[in-house]
């Protein structure tokens, strides 16, 4: 399976995107390939670290019908950006069904209620954009641990529970 990792500069795409693979390692077993993909207990994922909203749109023009999603990354810190909101309108423009928000640096904001309203701000942005903002999956974490040691299980936790969660919406 393909999706995409798309938002804002600075919100952890990448971040999210380099941990994944190691860290899932020792729940699921080890990727065929390291580099961007990562297996869970439904198969293997293949992430496309998207560094730029015209980068997305490449990836979408010669591929939208292999994407079968995207994971859009919201910053505990920022919330959704004119940029995320670019992103979303350029995955409905392109026939992308399937979208799931990750709302990353939780570990920054003083309390788990800012997480949480970021969530619902991007959700109401995914609902404008013409997304089912109910059925929108979500999950609220952080991945820089996870990136510096993906033996930490402090890390590892929300990386895990994320990489069940796409196996929902995703499949």
């Amino acid at each position: 399976m393909r999706a995409a990792v798309v938002g804002a500069q600075g919100h952890g795409k990448s971040t999210l995107a380099g941990a994944l693979p190691a860290a899932l390692e020792a729940e699921f077993g080890p990727s065929p390939d390291p580099e961007g993909q990562f297996v869970t207990s439904r198969g293997p994922y293949h992430l496309h670290d998207c560094p730029g909203l015209d980068d997305f749109r490449s990836r979408l023009a010669v591929g939208a019908d292999q994407l079968a999603g995207v994971l859009l990354v919201v910053s505990a810190e920022d919330g959704p950006l004119p940029e995320t909101r670019a992103y979303a309108a350029a995955a409905r423009e392109a026939g992308v069904a399937r979208i799931a928000v990750y709302v990353s640096k939780c570990d920054l904001v003083e309390a788990e209620e800012i997480a949480e309203l970021i969530g619902l701000e991007a959700c109401e942005m995914l609902r404008e954009e013409g997304y089912p903002a109910n059925k929108v999956p979500m999950m609220f974490s952080y991945a820089l641990d996870a990136a510096r040691d993906p033996k930490s299980k402090k890390g590892r936790r929300g990386l895990v529970q994320l990489a069940q969660t796409l196996d929902t919406p995703f499949r």
